[in-house]
This record gives structure tokens, C-alpha cells and sequence, in this order.
């Protein structure tokens, strides 16, 4: 019905120029290829090719190329490349190629496409002929964009891609901020540490002079005779370059304990380290993290922020409405009302005790038996006295009474259903019950304190 085939199909505009020259818009193939092109399970079949096309991708052994799983797969390229490629025609001729407006290489995700696609095609023509061409057939390589070419069909991804692209332009400035900090403190760590990376295989040796011959290295009960070797650590700060390499490591958190205990340990140049022989000089690190990883990582996720909701913002721009007024309106579309759960009958019991639960004074006192409950837990440390922890279980008893009280309270008043709707209460009652199993495991169980905890 005509119903069902505007439902089965996203209607889209086509182009209102002639495609090549000579394919105008009532051309009945170019029509087609617009009714292909706009069909909805089109979109869906094209985006299920792309994910079989990376699971195949993933799937291949790069080990041995010629192995039968990777000559299956092959077969399976043909079939994706032979889907994308006809998208890729069908754009051509419904979208005309570069001269108007909206054509198929005015847009970048068009090239992209193409590119993939056409690097494919080159290297199976070639593959086909026998020719082991190693450039043509890292062509190939290019087949790993595929994956990309989901983020256009999917609006969230596109998206987020925008903000990334978007904020490379004001990352910019930010970097140029970064490097001559960087710089700064490459310069400072070169006067601090230059030329007192080096050590000698045979830690009881100093000096490079001194480090010459053999010594014995014991393993366990084998003793062997080594080769002494004046070194120096991997990363160090004899210059400039190096330097910046070194604190570049550093600010990415990996394997820099080991550049940290050499500049504690560095004593003078040429020289060997001694332990913790220069301990103010962790003071520099300190510094250093709260600059870099720190600070600068923070403006790089701030400003990514920022540029997402100013992607947001203009998406929005076109409408009449201020950004206070659709903020009001979404607040007001997407809230949900508070439900009290309020017994009909004033004069019941329930009533009452409703009345009780949900007054001001319940609410401060409740907090207060939290607020000691959490000094009695941090009143706990090694070495009391069994009086004193004694006293300290006593009183979490205590406190557990209250509480399992409180539960009890709150279930009278608002009944089982409605107080078992509540997250909160959800928390609160499981909160009391395994203190209450706590309380019976360590107090009540006719085992040793031990025991009862991992019994528990």
C-alpha cells in the first residue's frame, strides 16, 4: 500500500540539477537510484554490511595470509566491496559529482567512501592478475576505515565527531600554552639532572674509573662472575630533546616510579647514584604533575565540554526560543512529581504514625544517629583494648536498634508497597539487615571472632 511504502522509505530531496550532464531529475534511472537510495532498509542493509565487513576484518590471521579462513574471508571482501561500491555509483547518479551544490565529492565523508572503496578495487584488480605488488596491495590497508563510514548514518556519533574536529581548532592554542611549559620545565630538569643518569652495573661502584673487571652476582645458589658496565638509565635529561621525551613519559604515568627514583638517587655528574641522596628534588614531580596532568588534562576535557554544548547550541539556533526557555521546557517534559504516600483515614493509627516519620524533628534525629554512627566506626584502630572495643560494639548495636527501628516506623507508616518503591528505602532496609547479620555472626555465633567474620 501507499502507506507502507512511505514507512519503508525515508524520504529525502533530490538535487534539482542534472547529474553528468545528461542525467536529468525526471530521468528514470536516476529516479530509481534516488528511490533505492532513500529506502530506510537500504540505510539498515548498508550499515549491517559495514559491521560484517569489521568482524571480518578482525577475524582474518595476519600470521599466515594464505590460510583457508583468511581465503574465506576473502570471498566475503568481494561481496562488502561489491555493496559499497554500488552505494557509491548510485550517489554518483542520483548526486552528480563535484560541479553544483550537494554533489558527491563536495562532501569529505563522500571522499572517505570513495577512497576505501577505490583502494579496494585497485588492489583485487591487481591481486587478480598475479601481481605482487607490495604498494598496491597495501591498498588493503585502507579497508580498515570502513568502521568510519558509520558515523555519518548514526547522528549521535556524527555528533561527537563534530565536537572532536571542532575542538582541534581552539586545542591549538592550548598546545602552543602546553609546549612552552613543557619546554620550561625540560630546560629546568637539564640544569637539575645533566650527566647524572649514568651507574655501573656494580652498584658498590661509583665512579666509571672504578667500574672495570668482574664481579660476583649471586642467583639463589648460583654464583657467577659479570661484566661491570658504565650505563646510562633510558631516559634521561642530558639535553634538551631528551628531556622533553622524558617528562612526555612521565605526564603519561607509565614507568615513571623508575624516572623518579633515579633523580632522588642522582648525585653529580658523571657519577653514580646514591640512595635517596637528593630527596627535595621529588619536589620538581610534584610540581610538575600539578601543572601537567593535572591542570592541562583538565582544560583539554573542559574545552571539549565547551564545545559540545556549542554544538548543541547551534544545532538549536534556527528555533525562536531562548536557551533558558527550552532548558525551562525540556525540565518541564521530562520531570516527574514527587508522590507522598499519605494514608487516607487522619484518624488511624497509620495516620500518626506517618505524621511521625515524615516530621522535621524524625528527619534531624535520623541524621544525627548517622552522623555519631560514622564516629563510632572511625573511632576503630589497631591495638585498643578488648574494654574499648567492647564499648564500640555496644554502641553500634545501639545504633543498629535505631535504625532497624526507623525501618520498621517507615514501613507501618507508608505500608510495604509503597515503601518498597522508594530506591532509598530499598538501601536503608538491606543497610539494616546486614547489619543486624553482622551483629548475629560476630556476637551470637558459638565460634571464634575469626571464624564468625568469615563464616559471615
Amino acid at each position: 500500500s501507499r502507506s507502507g511504502r512511505r514507512q519503508g522509505r525515508r524520504r529525502g530531496p533530490m538535487p534539482p540539477f542534472s547529474s553528468c550532464f545528461i542525467l536529468s531529475t525526471t530521468n528514470p534511472f536516476r529516479r530509481c537510484c534516488h528511490y533505492i537510495l532513500t529506502l530506510k532498509y537500504f540505510e539498515f542493509s548498508i550499515l549491517s554490511v559495514i559491521a560484517m565487513s569489521s568482524i571480518a576484518l578482525a577475524a582474518e590471521d595476519p600470521v599466515s595470509p594464505d590460510s583457508p579462513q583468511n581465503n574465506v574471508l576473502r570471498y566475503f571482501d568481494y561481496v562488502f566491496t561489491g555493496v559499497f561500491t554500488f552505494e557509491m555509483l548510485i550517489k554518483m547518479v542520483v548526486l552528480g559529482l563535484f560541479l553544483h551544490q550537494g554533489s558527491y565529492f563536495r562532501d569529505l565523508w563522500n571522499i572517505l567512501d570513495f577512497i576505501v572503496v577505490s583502494g579496494a578495487l585497485v588492489a583485487f584488480a591487481f591481486t587478480s592478475k598475479g601481481k605482487d605488488i607490495s604498494t598496491i596491495k597495501s591498498l588493503r590497508v585502507l579497508r580498515v576505515l570502513r568502521p568510519l563510514k558509520t558515523i555519518k548514518r548514526l547522528p549521535k556519533l556524527k555528533a561527537v565527531f563534530d565536537c572532536v574536529v571542532n575542538s582541534l581548532k581552539n586545542v591549538l592554542n592550548i598546545l602552543i600554552v602546553y609546549m612552552l611549559f613543557m619546554f620550561i620545565f625540560a630546560v629546568v630538569a637539564v640544569q637539575l639532572f645533566k650527566g647524572r643518569f649514568f651507574y655501573c652495573t656494580d652498584v658498590s661502584k661509583e665512579f666509571e674509573r672504578d667500574c672495570r673487571g668482574e664481579f660476583l652476582m649471586y642467583d639463589r645458589d648460583e654464583v657467577r662472575a659479570q661484566k661491570r658496565e658504565w650505563k646510562k638509565y633510558n631516559f634521561h635529561y642530558d639535553n634538551v630533546a631528551w628531556a622533553l621525551l622524558t617528562l612526555f613519559t612521565v605526564s603519561t604515568g607509565e614507568g615513571w616510579p623508575q624516572v623518579l627514583k633515579a633523580s632522588v638517587d642522582s648525585t653529580y655528574e658523571n657519577q653514580g647514584p646514591s640512595p635517596g641522596y637528593r630527596m627535595e628534588m621529588s619536589i620538581f614531580y610534584v610540581v610538575y604533575f600539578v601543572v601537567f596532568p593535572f591542570f592541562f588534562v583538565n582544560i583539554f576535557v573542559a574545552l571539549i565540554i565547551i564545545t559540545f554544548q556549542e554544538q548543541g547550541d547551534k544545532m538549536m539556533e534556527d528555533y525562536s526560543l531562548e536557551k533558558n526557555e527550552r532548558a525551562c521546557i525540556d525540565f518541564a517534559i521530562n520531570s516527574k512529581p514527587l508522590t507522598r504516600h499519605m494514608p487516607k483515614n487522619k484518624l488511624s493509627f497509620q495516620y500518626r504514625m506517618w505524621q511521625f516519620v515524615v516530621s522535621t524533628p524524625f528527619e534531624y534525629s535520623i541524621m544525627a544517629l548517622i552522623a555519631l554512627n560514622t564516629i563510632v566506626l572511625m573511632m576503630k584502630f589497631d591495638g585498643a583494648s578488648e574494654t574499648y572495643d567492647d564499648v564500640l560494639q555496644n554502641l553500634n548495636i545501639v545504633f543498629t536498634t535505631f535504625f532497624f527501628l526507623e525501618s520498621i516506623l517507615k514501613l507501618v507508616a507508608f505500608g510495604p508497597l509503597n515503601f518498597f518503591r522508594d530506591a532509598w528505602n530499598i538501601f536503608d532496609f538491606v543497610s539494616v539487615l546486614g547489619s543486624i547479620t553482622d551483629i548475629l555472626c560476630v556476637n551470637y555465633t558459638p565460634v571464634t571472632p575469626r571464624r564468625a567474620l568469615n563464616f559471615c
